[in-house]
């Protein structure tokens, strides 16, 4: 399995920008998203920064000028991208423990069969007062099957904090019941084809526009987190990680 991972995900065209034009068919999610991800993430990220499941490196921008040092790693390098470590799938990460200032996760953690390796991975790397910047899925269509495994709940993400020793700051959603619907609607007329700029640019401007008017967060299209490693913890909090199935990363949707 962890092969097949990889070598399927060798050379992928992936995101590679924050930059994205209100007539793109994933407008809605990526504006939500890359609002989110400057005014409250990149507050909260210093030194060393690890992207860890990094894709085409969209953040690697955004994020560049506030960390001292930008790390990309990848079980497979996307189309036109240099990873900084290229990981064995179901392997620790190659980075020493407590090594990391900040952790950036952006749509990955629904690729990662054993996302409690991960996150066990993520607890282990981070210093004592280091920050996790994670995104997860909600809802959202099955992409790169079939290595699509999980969606996450607020309170899903929340026990997955709980469970590695890491303090959540901020628990967001990406938009409510009107910006689902508008990206349902603009994911299903791009994978049949039938959409066009013109049409994804009125379904983005509708949707957002009534999900403003009309809040309703139960439905979402992701929840966004911030998530802190104390500065002091018992040894005994997080278990060892261990060798177990991979970890790869989404950035051909959000």
């Amino acid at each position: 399995m962890n092969s097949d991972i990889r070598s399927a995900r060798v050379g992928i065209s992936r995101m590679k920008s924050v930059d994205v034009d209100s007539s793109d068919q994933h407008f809605i999610v990526l504006s939500l998203l890359h609002k989110w991800l400057e005014d409250l993430a990149l507050p909260h990220a210093s030194g060393v920064m690890l992207d860890f499941g990094c894709g085409g490196q969209p953040y690697k921008t955004l994020f560049g000028s506030r960390v001292a040092r930008y790390i990309g790693a990848d079980v497979a390098a996307s189309k036109d991208v240099h990873l900084d470590i290229e990981m064995a799938p179901g392997e620790p990460v190659p980075l020493a423990d407590a090594s990391v200032d900040t952790i950036l996760s952006t749509q990955t953690l629904e690729h990662v069969y054993d996302f409690q390796f991960y996150m066990r991975e993520c607890h282990r790397l981070l210093k004592p007062g280091g920050i996790l910047i994670l995104t997860v899925p909600m809802q959202w269509r099955v992409h790169e099957a079939p290595c699509d495994y999980w969606r996450f709940t607020r309170y899903g993400v929340a026990e997955l904090m709980a469970r590695n020793d890491l303090a959540v700051i901020n628990i967001t959603p990406c938009g409510g019941v009107c910006a689902l619907v508008g990206q349902i609607v603009n994911s299903h007329l791009a994978v049949h084809r039938r959409g066009s700029k013109l049409i994804y640019r009125f379904i983005n401007r509708l949707a957002l526009a009534l999900d403003r008017r009309f809040p309703d967060a139960d439905e979402t299209l992701l929840w966004m987190c911030l998530s802190q490693k104390p500065l002091s913890q018992k040894p005994e909090c997080v278990p060892p990680a261990g060798k177990t199935a991979s970890t790869t990363s989404l950035q051909s949707a959000p």
